[in-house]
């Protein structure tokens, strides 16, 4: 993997806010991944995961000292990362799909540190299937929280959206290939009616947490015989969506909001791929 010299520069900046802070925003990642992903959980039944435990601030630590090391060797991270390898590939046997719940993870405690850090509205530059009725197995508590980020959201709609839809295309390039006939430079109208159109469906459906197919109803036609967009292009849409309220709202986006709010954009991702046959 190869690094332009704009991205080696934004991985060494963020580096430089997180040194010194390891223990504590490993915590947090490790607690937004177990809360969101509790499968991932498995391998560590013998650790105390309680909110601030010692456990997951020493192995929170250790998980982003490793990726500091990276982040200083970005032209050689077989060679910086090759006791890790081998720890992984011969000992602890880690599912390789949990590495990439935990980059989630740690991209939205970024966010959430070290985004706008207000509700206010304001630019910042982006970073490099539950087939449910509605969301009636949520707790109130969780409810309560996809309504609460989504009151701070609504009225700021076509900013949000198109930021979200900026990290996607940059992050994700081939989720492009539904928008040849769209510009999709930096703040662009077409980028800011289109995010406003997709967060205003999801805050209609946050509106109909007990019916979500209901609501979504017209959507999950126009998915499912018209659009045929990937269904894994909705996943990487909502990871796009939460580091996105991350960075706006990071002290309303806790652990227990991002859960909530990725159980809920899962529910709304398979709703609208339920029809596809």
């Amino acid at each position: 993997m190869t690094f332009s010299d704009a991205e080696k520069a934004a991985i060494v900046s963020i580096w430089g806010k997180v040194a010194g802070h390891t223990d504590e925003l490993g915590a947090e990642a490790l607690e937004r991944l177990f809360l969101s992903y509790p499968q991932t959980k498995t391998y560590f039944s013998h650790f105390n995961l309680s909110h601030g435990s010692q456990d997951l601030r020493s192995h929170g630590g250790k998980v982003l000292n490793a990726i500091g090391s990276a982040a200083s060797h970005l032209d050689d991270l077989s060679g910086a990362l090759s006791t890790l390898s081998d720890l992984h590939a011969y000992q602890l046997r880690v599912d390789p799909g949990n590495f990439r719940l935990l980059s989630h993870s740690i991209q939205v405690t970024l966010g959430s540190r070290h985004g706008t850090g207000t509700a206010e509205m304001g630019e910042t530059q982006p970073t490099k299937c539950r087939a449910v009725r509605g969301v009636s197995t949520s707790k109130d508590a969780e409810k309560a929280a996809i309504v609460s980020i989504w009151g701070k959201v609504a009225g700021h709609t076509d900013e949000l959206g198109a930021e979200a839809l900026e990290r996607l295309f940059l992050s994700y390039p081939q989720t492009k290939t539904y928008f040849s006939h769209f510009n999709l430079s930096h703040g662009s109208q077409d980028l800011r009616s289109h995010g406003g159109k997709v967060l205003n469906a999801i805050g209609s459906a946050a509106s109909h947490l007990d019916d979500l197919s209901g609501a979504l109803s017209t959507l999950s036609d126009l998915h499912a015989y018209q659009l045929r967009v990937d269904p894994g292009n909705f996943r990487l849409l909502s990871h796009s969506i939460q580091v996105t309220l991350a960075a706006h709202f990071g002290a309303e986006f806790t652990p227990t909001a991002q859960s909530a709010w990725d159980k809920f954009l899962a529910a709304v991702s398979a709703v609208l791929v339920s029809k596809y046959r």
